[in-house]
């Protein structure tokens, strides 16, 4: 759900990359296990600017995992009972604008404030035995600028271009176990695309590159990554669509800490999610609802992402 569905003035329900993300442990791919931007957000209609003018909207997730994958795919053997749990609430704020256009595509700009809360909790083999850790917290994540995007759209086929900046706003303490800040900068070219190949299904999907800074609180550099967002819908009527949506996410180059690989592997992070969605639209308010199953994981939590997304139009 991208411009054509949210719910309350115009929010866009969504949330959260911090997901299992957010650890401070650095035996997770790209520090913490995770991503700035929150895989999986955008699928429906992902290639569709909004209207002119604002709009607003609302994502809410809750992301739950109970397992930690190494580089070989399999648990952790040295980490116990664990348990996370991320919610997330952001607020998404679009102007697409009227008045101007480059390469014959309509302008529009972006902002993206989410709020998190989050607690962690397992047990670590030690030397001195079996050592339980744990944190919550709560709070303002990094927020999300897109200074430009560029969208162009015809009957069958609609796209947009953009940089998403990803800037360290988000609460942040090197010696906590959880952060709804990751503290680093960080820059995503992307593409977004929805294809009508014939008149009720729809393929979207968001494909982007993360390029991550270096976080100077710990010396850490996280590797660049790779996404895609889709959807595969089918709309049995004008107003209902079901399908399944999902993303996959492979870490391209690896983690170094103070210019050494981290676990002489990099820790590079891969996960594929994929689960039904449901999509309720009418010309007003809409409203869409997902599940996605995550699995193929190395070097990060793995669990389940659900979703809330809404719409409506003034």
């Amino acid at each position: 759900m991208n411009s054509s569905i949210c719910l309350a003035p115009r929010f866009y329900l969504a949330s959260c990359a911090v997901m299992g993300a957010l650890l401070t442990h650095n035996t997770y791919a790209a520090e913490g296990g995770g991503s700035a931007y929150p895989s999986g957000v955008n699928t429906v209609v992902s290639g569709k600017l909004p209207p002119p003018g604002f709009t607003s909207f609302v994502y809410m997730s809750n992301y739950q995992a109970d397992k930690t994958m190494g580089n070989d795919g399999k648990e952790k053997s040295t980490i116990h009972n664990f348990d996370l749990n991320v919610k997330a609430v952001s607020l998404r704020m679009d102007y697409v604008y009227s008045d101007y256009s480059l390469l014959g595509a309509t302008l529009a700009s972006r902002l993206v404030l989410p709020f998190v809360d989050g607690k962690v909790s397992y047990e670590i083999d030690t030397p001195r035995g079996r050592v339980r850790r744990s944190d919550s917290q709560a709070g303002l994540g990094d927020v999300t600028v897109v200074p430009l995007m560029l969208g162009w759209a015809s009957p069958r086929i609609s796209q947009i271009v953009g940089v998403d900046v990803f800037a360290p706003a988000g609460s942040y303490d090197k010696d906590r176990l959880f952060n709804p800040g990751r503290n680093t900068w960080a820059f995503a070219p992307w593409y977004g695309v929805t294809f009508y190949p014939i008149e009720k299904l729809e393929l979207s999907s968001k494909v982007l590159y993360i390029i991550n800074q270096k976080n100077d609180a710990t010396d850490y550099q996280s590797g660049n990554e790779f996404n895609i967002d889709y959807n595969i819908g089918y709309n049995f009527t004008k107003l209902f669509q079901a399908g399944i949506s999902g993303y996959a996410y492979k870490q391209v180059t690896g983690d170094e800490q103070q210019g050494t690989s981290v676990n002489g592997n990099g820790n590079k992070g891969q996960v594929f999610a994929i689960g039904p969605s449901v999509k309720y639209q009418t010309p007003v308010w809409g409203v869409v609802v997902k599940w996605q199953h995550e699995t193929l994981v190395k070097n990060r939590a793995e669990g389940d992402r659900f979703w809330l997304q809404g719409t409506i139009r003034f």
